[in-house]
């Protein structure tokens, strides 16, 4: 384990600051071309946006890697199989009709649209307790607030690279959904990005096998 972290410690970290003109979006209306994979979770998937692989530190990824994963869901791990970039399929859950969630408010239709923001990646020396709750984003090496947890692909056998680590930091706010809570609190929650209040979200692909794994972890 503590060779591990040595070499995820040897690796740069980059956060994710908002940019105008930055290759990647978060949030945003799903593209036109794009389809998400037919499911029975509540609440679907949410489209959270894109990682250009048109940016030198993502020219490892084969193509621009479209986000999407039903963060108000009590999911382990999502595999998803992108094949197809545009049409990636379900690998695991198996049957998403039996992952629950704790918010009550959502059935399978409904949906919930981001604001689209564009980010660029700045160096910086991590997440401290000074900025842990300014920081979007990560990506380089993950800022783990849990145990070490790398997937490996279900396709391959092989270790998957970390792609980014999306933060419940309230930057991205909610352009449209259909649905509403009568809890102030949970309302709150359903205003902005977040993964599980205060959770975040991190991403893994492995490039041979063009599988991507999503899982949330709290703090």
């Amino acid at each position: 384990m503590n060779f591990i972290k040595n070499i995820f410690n040897l690796k740069p970290q980059f956060e994710f600051v908002q940019d105008p003109t930055g290759f990647h979006q978060l949030g945003g209306e799903i593209p036109t071309d794009f389809k998400i994979p037919e499911n029975e979770f509540l609440g679907g998937f949410q489209y959270l946006g894109f990682i250009n692989n048109s940016d030198k530190y993502f020219n490892w990824l084969p193509f621009s890697l479209h986000l999407i994963c039903p963060i108000f869901t009590d999911f382990e791990y999502i595999f998803l199989d992108y094949t197809n970039p545009n049409q990636p399929e379900i690998i695991s859950p198996s049957n998403t009709t039996e992952i629950t969630s704790a918010y009550d408010e959502l059935t399978k239709d409904s949906y919930i649209i981001y604001h689209k923001e564009n980010f660029t990646l700045k160096a910086f020396e991590g997440v401290n307790d000074d900025n842990e709750f300014d920081v979007m984003g990560v990506a380089g090496k993950p800022h783990w607030n849990q145990s070490l947890s790398e997937p490996f692909s279900p396709k391959s056998n092989k270790k998957m690279k970390f792609v980014c680590q999306l933060m419940s930091n309230g930057q991205i706010k909610v352009k449209d959904k259909n649905f509403k809570s009568n809890d102030e609190y949970y309302e709150k929650i359903f205003s902005e990005l977040n993964f599980w209040c205060d959770g975040d979200l991190k991403v893994f692909f492995d490039p041979e096998s063009k599988v991507a794994c999503y899982f949330i972890q709290n703090t």
